[in-house]
């Protein structure tokens, strides 16, 4: 690669040694049987500088969730904040509650995590203080969660098997919590091969089967444990390895009910601070399925706003958080149809843009987080959607979201020592066999540039070779 460099560096025009290694990149022996996909275009003149592979559908990995957060930010507004309501049916008599408490979300998913605001367990008393306050000691019927803004089934048709239970592949429910998921700690062997019992879980879990194959490997080895369940199931498989030591080692998984398990808490820190109900935890399907159950009236004690998503989509960003981007898609898809599917909301981000003059041909995501490897979008696409923000009023709250190439989030260590250290901000995405980085940058003579780096199904093991590559070309991409 360095003699190649040398070569190309000869070459006077920048836009023409940034062509020739592209070109060189795209016939390297471990990425030729797939493709290399690059676009650059000034947010000025709209002039396009580079267009490689430009129109021809990729996958996009998480550079998907620039789409998604900006999308988001025009449609609902940096101000706009997701609430979650403290509600209550029947009557309230002598501190007796004669009926039913409800938390009912809006699709917030930094609700009770530890990013930003209250974590989970501060949520959690802070809710039940809100009970308490109102007078509630004692409850006659349920606890329930209800996250049904969303539909019941949390996940996109698209993801793989081996991604859903693993925290990276929840499922976006209408009333999100702990970013819907938890940690299963496991017994460490100093010998390979031994079986690695579960010991704990945080935040405890109700009424989960734990069906545990995980065994252990050699030291050093990490997490390489597959967990695996669906929406509203009661038992979880776990199988792979942990690494040899002495002590416990961690894996996060993804809640299959969060209302369920968000009212769980509630109703036993409720009972720890001296309150007192009558019934178990269940979730709002099961209640639903109760002789006599029928839909109530509900009178609000309180409700919780989340900080505003300009925030949230920095988070986001900055840390490729799968569950903020598809949970900003489908409120954009309720906002515009009512109706959260990632259908309706892939719809409904495809008609915005669409009606901003994107050409979308070749646009075809199946979900906002880029967790699925069926959908793919140009290079084009992507670039023209950032060109196109340039001009939104939300433009300079998406642009600080994005992180600085050499300094801040899954871009910080890129690029050390050269000229686009500061001046590039980009997302990051990569799933098996893609690497992507899209962005903008600013050009030598001021101008601000949005661009798109994309290459797909390289040959296994070439990782870190692709991952150079996009950096070479981002750092001369800054010359032009």
């Amino acid at each position: 690669m360095k003699l190649l460099l040398f070569f190309i560096l000869q070459i006077t025009s920048p836009l023409e040694r940034l062509q020739k290694l592209i070109d060189s990149v795209q016939n390297d022996a471990d990425i030729r049987t797939g493709i290399v996909a690059a676009s650059i275009r000034s947010t000025q003149t709209g002039e396009y500088k580079i267009q490689y592979n430009a129109q021809k559908s990729v996958n996009s990995a998480s550079t998907l969730k620039l789409i998604s957060t900006a999308t988001a930010l025009s449609v609902l507004s940096p101000n706009y904040r997701f609430q979650t309501f403290l509600e209550h049916d029947g009557n309230i008599v002598d501190s007796v509650l004669q009926g039913n408490l409800y938390i009912r979300g809006t699709g917030d998913p930094s609700f009770g995590s530890s990013r930003v605001g209250m974590n989970f367990q501060q949520m959690t008393n802070f809710f039940v203080q809100k009970i308490k306050n109102f007078g509630i000691k004692k409850i006659d019927g349920f606890i329930l969660g209800d996250g049904t803004i969303f539909p019941e089934n949390t996940l996109a048709d698209s993801w793989i098997w081996g991604d859903v239970g693993n925290y990276y592949g929840a499922g976006v429910n209408g009333l999100n919590v702990n970013e819907n998921l938890y940690q299963v700690y496991f017994k460490q062997s100093n010998s390979v091969g031994n079986y690695a019992p579960i010991t704990r879980f945080t935040p405890e879990l109700p009424n989960l089967t734990f069906v545990n194959k995980v065994t252990t490997a050699e030291r050093n080895t990490g997490d390489n444990v597959n967990i695996y369940n669906t929406p509203l199931s009661s038992t979880v498989l776990s199988q792979g390895t942990i690494p040899a030591g002495n002590g416990e080692f961690s894996v996060k998984g993804s809640l299959p009910d969060p209302p369920y398990f968000f009212a769980f808490h509630i109703q036993k820190n409720f009972i720890e601070m001296g309150g007192n109900i009558s019934n178990q935890t269940i979730s709002l399907q099961n209640y639903k399925t109760l002789s006599g159950y029928y839909p109530k009236q509900r009178f609000q004690i309180f409700s919780y706003d989340s900080p505003p998503i300009s925030t949230l989509v920095k988070e986001c960003n900055f840390h490729s958080i799968n569950l903020y981007a598809d949970a900003l898609l489908k409120a954009v898809g309720y906002s515009i149809a009512k109706d959260a599917s990632f259908e309706s909301s892939v719809n409904a981000t495809k008609q915005i843009w669409s009606q901003k003059g994107v050409d979308l041909q070749g646009f075809m995501i199946r979900d906002g987080s880029g967790l699925s490897p069926s959908g793919v979008l140009t290079a084009n696409n992507l670039t023209d959607i950032l060109y196109t923000m340039k001009s939104d009023s939300a433009f300079n709250d998406f642009y600080t979201s994005i992180p600085i190439v050499g300094q801040t989030g899954t871009v910080q260590n890129l690029a050390k020592g050269s000229k686009a250290v500061g001046n590039i901000r980009a997302k990051s995405g990569s799933i098996s066999n893609t690497r992507a980085f899209a962005g903008y940058f600013t050009a030598t003579n001021g101008e601000l540039m949005s661009f798109s780096l994309i290459v797909n199904r390289y040959t296994d093991g070439a990782d870190k070779k692709v991952r150079k590559y996009l950096e070479e070309i981002m750092k001369l991409m800054v010359e032009i």
